[in-house]
């Protein structure tokens, strides 16, 4: 059960972590002059990314182990959003959360949750394949309110920052 609670908390900030670009359309527009068509095509990419990257997930989990892959997942998400607030050019939101960010979040994507569910439950798998389902909704209706609020009060890098710290405590978790 204590995997299945990492994993939840894993998915849920993941989650959280893939739909926090919609909150800095206006943040971006106003600081870099980017269009909304720029930004979204980021995020598009971000999105596409991680689709894709469910295939290779579920190898790569089956490979290398759950730990090590969710560890390396994480860490780069970690590094993904502690480069952001540096940002001055599109190319760099590009790489961040399009490319990277968008293949951190997709190896901790649903093959995850799969996955944990197979190697640890027998009886109650479909109780935890619910759960952990479940965690990627809780995470934007817990994460989106919240950031909103912090970029609001205190602009779109401390936001970013503070997912930075959620992901970094989650890593910390993963380890253990």
């Amino acid at each position: 059960w204590f995997v299945l609670a990492v994993t939840f908390v894993t998915l849920l900030v993941s989650a959280g972590v893939r739909s926090m670009p919609s909150l800095f359309m206006l943040p971006f527009q106003n600081e870099f002059g980017w269009s909304r068509g720029s930004i979204s095509g980021v995020v598009s990419i971000g999105i596409l990314l991680y689709g894709l990257a469910g295939p290779f997930s579920a190898a790569l989990l089956l490979r290398f182990g759950i730990k090590r892959v969710v560890g390396l997942s994480l860490a780069a998400l970690a590094a993904s959003l502690a480069l952001t607030p540096f940002i001055t050019r599109l190319w760099q939101f590009e790489l961040l959360w399009g490319v990277l960010s968008g293949l951190s979040t997709g190896m901790m994507a649903n093959v995850l949750g799969v996955t944990v569910a197979s190697r640890w439950f027998v009886k109650r798998r479909g109780l935890v394949v619910g759960m952990l389902t479940a965690s990627a909704a809780t995470g934007q209706l817990l994460f989106l309110p919240l950031l909103a609020k912090i970029t609001v009060g205190s602009g779109w890098r401390t936001a970013v920052l503070a997912a930075v710290a959620a992901v970094i405590a989650v890593l910390l978790l993963v380890a253990l």
